[in-house]
């Protein structure tokens, strides 16, 4: 197997295009839902989509957690597309609904994409198009990496996946920065990305830029190793799948036999990834897999039983899980 070695691409218009056109089929035929903040990523990746041509339109979240930033986050996004014809959606979120907010990261996230795949059916749109870029990828990576993440969680942002695009994870945020300041783009700083709140920001703001200092090549490395580890995923992923189909006696999605026996007889590693398939991660998969007859687990997203021979497995309905 010969794997092609990476070059990073810089950001320009000809080297987006060229990253979309290999996002899907037929490209140029589809409707897209840009996801757009008025920070400098969605800000240069709304000016990219302009002068491509494409059929888009706009989707913004105002949280209304910074005060008349927020507002004029707002502002910023809602005059480019008047000055450009294009139709913008706004999703204002109420007092009410910040009631129902747990985790922020998660709840902002559920909201936001909850708002932008209603409006891919209301508005017949094909995609969502988000700004991750190269950045955001060593920053999950990282974070994966100190979770104990498995190789799918350090393989990579996907590019396409469940209907969202992201074309930009090919280039740096210094890049994109660049690109705005040569073509005088509009937009907005984010005040609550300068805190180290959260641990992605303390990453951002200590860890890459060490990183970056101690190995100047190290965003082009990381992506080359990136691309590596997406490839090993990608056969990883197939092998597991064969497995799955192997081990399978009966049953559906919803509800499923498999053979208990045939699986521990499997690469502890294969047996691991089996297990995680089911909604459990870390010490509780080392306890399924050496569970005694009778035991019984529940997940994020299954209920399993273990028999002497057989794992009888139940997906969990949405309200339960």
């Amino acid at each position: 197997l010969y794997l092609q070695k990476t070059c990073r691409t810089l950001l320009d218009f000809n080297n987006f295009k060229k990253i979309l056109m290999t996002l899907g089929e037929d490209i140029p035929s589809k409707r897209f839902l840009l996801a757009v903040s008025g920070g400098a990523d969605s800000a240069v990746l709304s000016h990219l989509f302009r002068v491509s041509g494409f059929e888009f339109q706009i989707a913004h979240v105002n949280y209304h957690f910074r005060g008349e930033d927020s507002n004029l986050d707002q502002k910023i996004v809602q005059d480019f597309c008047k000055k450009n014809n294009i139709k913008f959606h706004l999703k204002d979120i109420s007092e009410e609904e910040k009631t129902e907010m747990k985790s922020l990261q998660n709840w902002a996230r559920e909201i936001r994409y909850n708002f932008f795949f209603n409006l891919l059916k209301k508005e017949n749109l094909d995609f969502i198009v988000t700004a991750h870029h190269l950045n955001d990828e060593l920053e999950t990576f990282i974070i994966n990496l100190s979770r104990g993440s498995g190789i799918k969680g350090l393989s990579g942002i996907p590019k396409n996946e469940n209907r969202i695009l992201r074309p930009f994870l090919t280039f740096s945020k210094s890049e994109i920065y660049a690109f705005a300041e040569e073509n005088n783009i509009d937009f907005r700083e984010d005040k609550s990305n300068q805190k180290d709140d959260y641990l992605r920001n303390k990453i951002r703001h200590h860890l890459t830029p060490k990183l970056l200092e101690i190995f100047p090549n190290f965003l082009n490395q990381f992506q080359e190793s990136l691309s590596y580890l997406n490839s090993a995923n990608q056969f990883f992923q197939e092998e597991i799948q064969k497995t799955f189909e192997e081990i399978l006696i009966s049953g559906d999605e919803k509800e499923f036999v498999l053979d208990k026996e045939k699986l521990l007889k499997k690469h502890k590693t294969i047996i691991v990834e089996i297990i995680r398939k089911l909604g459990f991660t870390g010490i509780e998969i080392e306890k399924v897999i050496f569970s005694e007859n009778g035991k019984f687990f529940r997940s994020n997203s299954h209920e399993i039983s273990i028999k002497r021979k057989e794992i009888y497995c139940k997906k969990k309905h949405e309200k339960d899980e």
